[in-house]
């Protein structure tokens, strides 16, 4: 009894400062004990979802994301339920857990996510309820180069339907080149500027928030190639030799659209580069080098590297499960020479020249279809006057179809549809002076062909 009477003339002679400081103390432990009780029973939060609960119009190419607001245990690499189905892997980016798709997605479908709980924070915390979410893809257009009423090449889009294309830029110079980024909803692309150099530009897809995304006072930058997860643009940058000049050797330079900063690829930042590619996993690169045609491979994440004898200075093109690529060699055959094209394994080193070893044909620009079943490619018949025809033909060089047989066209490099069903290709009949290039779709199936639009050059599939 003694002892609690004290104890309570000890609180009583308490200052009304220290009754205070006390109380606050008091108040905050059960405040941090509350959140703790409800941090346990609400379980890890979801910062983002991509695409987006609900979008409409998703690209085909998109990457399914999740974004968790606290830093999560990344040995768990859980399933993720898709409906309709879609194969792919899961890896993790920091906070956030990545699902890439093996293929395309379906065009113009409604998908719904899932992922069931269970995954737990760093510090010990549930997802207690299954992340479900919907979106759908949107109907394939097509993105290409046309001249306007003032004779500048600006960027439009049409339907698969055809009808009247959307011009998208009407910037006062010409538009040169463009790329399209992952989500399928934003367009860089380069324009010229006076002085004979071009800065790298960005443009919805709907023709809305045009804006610069690089000045290149002082050089010329082109070729903008967006990495697969949206974070970087790769790109060209030639600087001008001399005042008044014109821009010198190109090389490879990264832009961080999150950071609006720039840096050179490689540590040299003198080593030259031009033509890149990704495989679709982001985790290789593959260029020309300028100064000897050859094709150069390096993984991002390892350091591995490839060189591969080309002279032709094509970009090499990746197959969709990252683990080849298809370059065109030069080869000589007896006194005459021709251009192949080797199928390269990444994993054995393997080489499969898929022309054929005795064949006497010039074959490029090859397109790697994304079910991984065809490889579309361009071929002519050295010393005879025709144009570049398209072909196909199996990943291991088996059952070489011809799709075109007019030989007064020129097929440009083809490019495939989200679905592997149509081949998207720049047409130009060279037996009509002054002709212009026209806009084509091809169904390998039918063999159909149809004009999409004309004029147009460089012509890609959106989204």
């Amino acid at each position: 009894m003694a002892n609690v009477q004290r104890s309570t003339l000890s609180l009583r002679g308490l200052s009304l400062f220290d009754r205070s400081a006390l109380l606050t103390m008091i108040g905050l432990l059960l405040l941090a004990a509350l959140l703790l009780w409800r941090g346990d029973r609400v379980g890890v939060p979801v910062a983002q979802l991509s695409p987006a609960d609900g979008a409409g119009g998703v690209s085909t190419r998109a990457t399914l994301r999740i974004t968790f607001a606290q830093d999560m245990a990344t040995s768990a690499s859980p399933e993720l339920s898709i409906s309709p189905p879609v194969s792919g892997a899961i890896r993790w980016e920091g906070r956030t857990l990545v699902f890439q798709p093996a293929v395309p997605l379906a065009p113009d479908t409604a998908y719904t996510a899932t992922l069931p709980a269970g995954l737990s924070s760093q510090g010990g915390r549930q997802v207690l309820r299954p992340v479900t979410w919907q979106f759908r893809t949107g109907r394939p257009r097509v993105v290409y180069l046309a001249w306007d009423a003032s004779r500048r090449n600006q960027l439009f889009v049409i339907s698969m339907d055809g009808g009247q294309p959307t011009q998208l830029t009407r910037s006062p110079d010409d538009v040169l080149d463009y790329g399209i980024s992952p989500d399928g909803q934003t367009i860089a692309y380069s324009s010229s500027r006076p002085d004979g150099g071009t800065d790298l530009w960005a443009i919805g897809v709907d023709g809305r928030n045009r804006r610069q995304l690089l000045d290149c006072t002082g050089g010329a930058c082109n070729n903008p190639l967006w990495s697969p997860d949206g974070w970087r643009i790769l790109y060209e940058r030639r600087n001008f030799t001399s005042p008044g000049g014109p821009p010198g050797s190109p090389r490879l330079w990264w832009l961080d659209l999150r950071l609006g900063e720039t840096a050179a690829v490689f540590q040299d930042s003198q080593w030259l580069g031009l033509q890149a590619r990704f495989s679709p996993d982001g985790r290789w690169l593959s260029y020309v080098s300028p100064q000897s045609q050859e094709v150069q491979a390096f993984n991002l994440e390892t350091g591995r590297s490839l060189l591969i004898e080309s002279q032709t200075g094509e970009a090499a093109t990746w197959s969709s499960d990252n683990q080849a690529l298809v370059v065109s060699q030069i080869q000589f055959i007896g006194e005459s020479f021709a251009t192949h094209l080797f199928r390269i394994d990444l994993a054995t080193n393997e080489i499969t020249d898929l022309s054929g070893s005795d064949t006497v044909i010039n074959d490029g620009a090859p397109a790697w279809s994304p079910d991984g079943r065809w490889i579309a490619f361009g071929r002519k018949i050295p010393s005879v006057p025709m144009g570049r025809q398209l072909w196909l033909i199996r990943p291991d060089g088996s059952e070489a179809t011809q799709l075109t047989s007019d030989y007064e066209v020129h097929h440009g490099p083809a490019s495939w549809s989200p679905d592997s069903r149509t081949l998207l290709f720049q047409h130009y009949l060279l037996a009509e002076p002054g002709a212009g290039p026209g806009i084509w779709v091809l169904d390998v199936e039918t063999k159909e062909m149809r004009q999409l639009a004309a004029p147009g050059l460089l012509p890609a599939w959106l989204p």
